[in-house]
């Protein structure tokens, strides 16, 4: 099937748009990682092929695409959260789809679903591909293993946090019990599917995606959870791989 790709400069930030021949009147933000890029012609979505099948999949389907740079490596800043909502306007404008979007985030990506799935009214439902969802926990475990391997580091995610979201690195303990409280950011009623592994040691599932879904299943909300057995962080796609799996998951969340 044919469709039509374009990169556009957004309020200062470049976005790929991916339109598929026939719409099917739907759209999907993706929500990139910690090496996250999108340039005027090109994407790290482009460049690697196991990410690149997806969009083809989801552009078969009839979905529209959008991907901003969104700042980079955001830590789900304020910046990046205008960059969606900028993104989400264009695609609604120039593109003709519903207002209500999909969002599909991978790794550092999720922090910036967990505070749009709070913050906007166009989200649909959220995919996730082994996400960071629990910084107050990931933090300590990054710093645990930083200690207990004697490295040369100090706290690499508290300073990115406060480097990316310009705070004063005295305040980020405060800012992230504010700002990134899981108890709070789960509970938005917004239908969420999971796909994570047993053997990601950078971001992993004991300490993101299990907390998260254990607090929606409390609070009676939708929640879906697939895991991979030893499967490393980001190897080979195989938490975006399941392309029939994302498709289905969207599907069934826009009747």
């Amino acid at each position: 099937m044919a469709f039509r790709e374009q990169f556009v400069n957004i309020d200062g930030q470049w976005a790929y748009i991916g339109q598929p021949k026939k719409s099917n009147g739907y759209g999907v933000i993706f929500l990139g990682g910690s090496m996250a890029f999108v340039s005027n012609n090109s994407s790290d979505w482009h460049e690697d092929l196991n990410k690149k099948a997806l969009f083809h999949s989801l552009l078969e389907e009839g979905y529209t695409i959008g991907y901003s740079n969104a700042h980079g490596a955001n830590f789900g800043n304020d910046k990046a959260l205008q960059d969606i909502k900028n993104l989400h306007k264009y695609m609604v404008e120039e593109t003709v789809i519903n207002f209500s979007v999909h969002l599909f985030a991978i790794s550092m990506g999720g922090l910036l679903a967990l505070r749009l799935m709070r913050n906007v009214d166009f989200v649909q439902s959220v995919a996730f591909s082994q996400p960071l969802l629990n910084v107050k926990e990931q933090r300590k475990y990054e710093n645990d293993y930083i200690k207990r391997n004697n490295l040369d580091m100090d706290d690499p995610t508290g300073h990115a946090i406060a480097l990316s979201h310009e705070i004063d690195y005295s305040t980020v303990d405060a800012y992230i019990d504010k700002t990134f409280a899981l108890e709070k950011l789960a509970l938005a009623l917004i239908p969420c599917k999971i796909w994570h592994s047993t053997g990601d040691e950078n971001v992993p599932v004991e300490i993101n995606a299990l907390p998260f879904v254990e607090l929606r299943i409390k609070h009676k909300l939708q929640i879906a959870l697939e895991v991979a057995p030893g499967v490393g962080h980001d190897k080979n796609g195989a938490c975006y791989s399941d392309h029939k799996g994302i498709i289905q998951f969207f599907h069934q969340n826009e009747k």
